[in-house]
C-alpha cells in the first residue's frame, strides 16, 4: 500500500512538474516578452518558483532526501501569493510582493526544522492553510468590483480559489479535531493538496494567458482589420474626389484616455463594448455623411466633409458624451477621451498623413491631461518631421 502511494506521490510530482513547465514557459515567452509589465513579471516569478520546487520535490523523493523534499515543499506554498501580487498589479492595486517570498521561506524553514511526522503533518496543514489564504484574498478582489466580475477568462480561477481555501482551511480543522496517528494521515493530506494545485496552477494558466495576450498580435482580430480596410479605400477615394473641388474635409482620431488602465481592469468584454459605445456615441455627434472607422480597440477615425466651425462643435459634443457612457458605473475610471484634429486645408487629401498627424495631436492631448481637443498646427507638423529626421 505504501508502496503504491508512493508511486501515486512521484506520479502526482510529474504532473506538477509539467504543468508548472509549461506554465513557466509560457508566461515567460508569451506574457511577459509580448506584454511586459509588473503583472507579467510576478506571474513568470510565480510559476518559475513553482517550477523549481516541484523539480525538488520530485527529486527529494525519488532519491530520499527528506530535506530537500521538505524545502521545496514550503517554497511551492509561496506560489499562490505571488500570483496574487500580479493580479493585484494588473487591477492597479498594491501588490504587496514581498509576500510571496516571505511565505515561501518561512514555510520551507518550518517544515525543515520540525521532528517527527506527526508534528510535520501539522505544520504542513497550517503552511498550507496560510498559502490558501492568498487565494482567498485574491477571490475578494476579484469578487468585490464588478467590472472584475465580468472579465469571464478569470472566473475559473476565481472559483478554484474559494474552493482551495475552502479545502485548506477544512483539512486545517481536520487536523485539529484528528489528530495524526500516522504516516497515511500524511499521505492523504499530500495527495489532495497535489491535485488541488495541479488544478489551481492549469487555472491561473488560463487566467493569465487571456489578460495578458489582450489586443497583442496572438489575438488580434481579423474581422477588426477588414473593417478598416474597408475604411481606408472608402475614405481614399472619397478624398481624391473631394481634392479636385478643394472641398473642406479633416480627419479627426478619437481615442479613449486611460484605455490601458480602463482594459487592465474592468476587462476585455467591458473594453470592447466601450469602445462600440465611443464609436456610436461618434456617430450621433458627427453628420450623418462622416465615414467612421475603427484602427484599434479604444480609437476611433472620422472623416468628416465640413467646415471648421461644424468640426469644431460636433468635437464639443462628442467628449461631453464619452463620460456619459459609463451609465452604470460598473468602470473603476471615469471614462474620458482626446481627439486629434487634422484639417485637409493644411496637410493636403493624403488619408495616411491626415490619419497619422491627427493621432499625434490626439496624443498631445492626452499629454495635457485629456478630456480635450487638439487641432494639427504647424509646430506641431514641424516637430514630427524634426523627429523623423532624427530616426
Amino acid at each position: 500500500m505504501n508502496d503504491l502511494a508512493g508511486l501515486a506521490g512521484v506520479n502526482l510530482g510529474i504532473a506538477q512538474a509539467a504543468i508548472t513547465t509549461l506554465a513557466t514557459m509560457l508566461t515567460i515567452g508569451v506574457g511577459f516578452l509580448s506584454k511586459p509589465s509588473a503583472a507579467t513579471l510576478y506571474w513568470s516569478f510565480a510559476f518559475a518558483l513553482a517550477m523549481v520546487a516541484t523539480f525538488g520535490v520530485v527529486a527529494g523523493g525519488l532519491n530520499d532526501a527528506e530535506v530537500l523534499r521538505r524545502a521545496s515543499l514550503g517554497l511551492l506554498l509561496g506560489t499562490p501569493a505571488l500570483l496574487w501580487s500580479g493580479f493585484r498589479a494588473l487591477w492597479g492595486l498594491r501588490a504587496h510582493l514581498w509576500a510571496g517570498p516571505v511565505l515561501a521561506v518561512t514555510s520551507a524553514a518550518v517544515l525543515m526544522a520540525v521532528g517527527d511526522l506527526a508534528a510535520f503533518t501539522v505544520a504542513y496543514r497550517t503552511a498550507f492553510f496560510a498559502s490558501s489564504v492568498f487565494a482567498g484574498l485574491f477571490f475578494l478582489d476579484w469578487v468585490r468590483v464588478p467590472a472584475r466580475r465580468q472579465d469571464k477568462v478569470v472566473l475559473p480561477l476565481a472559483i478554484v480559489s474559494a474552493a482551495f481555501f475552502v479545502l485548506a482551511l477544512g483539512t486545517l480543522i481536520a487536523g485539529f479535531v484528528f489528530p495524526p496517528s500516522g504516516g497515511d494521515d500524511f499521505v492523504l493530506l499530500r495527495t489532495v493538496s497535489s491535485i488541488g494545485m495541479v488544478v489551481y496552477v492549469g487555472c491561473a494558466l488560463v487566467a493569465i494567458m487571456g489578460v495578458a495576450t489582450r489586443d497583442t498580435p496572438f489575438t488580434r482580430a481579423p474581422a477588426a482589420t477588414s473593417d478598416w480596410q474597408r475604411f481606408e479605400n472608402t475614405a481614399i477615394d472619397r478624398l481624391l474626389r473631394a481634392q479636385r473641388t478643394s472641398e473642406a474635409w479633416s480627419v479627426v482620431y478619437l481615442q479613449l484616455d486611460d484605455a490601458a488602465d480602463i482594459r487592465q481592469t474592468a476587462g476585455s468584454a467591458t473594453f470592447g463594448a466601450l469602445s462600440a459605445s465611443l464609436e456610436e456615441a461618434a456617430r450621433l455627434a458627427f453628420p450623418a455623411e462622416t465615414d467612421v472607422g475603427s484602427p484599434a480597440p479604444g480609437a476611433t477615425v472620422l472623416l468628416v466633409p465640413r467646415t471648421d466651425a461644424i468640426v469644431r462643435d460636433c468635437l464639443r459634443d462628442v467628449l461631453e458624451r464619452v463620460p456619459q457612457l459609463d451609465v452604470d458605473g460598473r468602470l473603476p475610471i471615469r471614462p474620458t477621451a482626446s481627439a486629434g484634429w487634422a484639417p485637409a486645408s493644411i496637410l493636403g487629401y493624403d488619408l495616411d498623413a491626415l490619419v497619422y498627424t491627427a493621432r499625434e495631436a490626439a496624443g498631445v492631448a492626452a499629454q495635457k491631461g485629456g478630456d480635450r481637443w487638439e487641432r494639427v498646427s504647424a509646430a506641431l507638423v514641424e516637430g514630427l518631421l524634426n523627429r523623423t529626421e532624427r530616426l
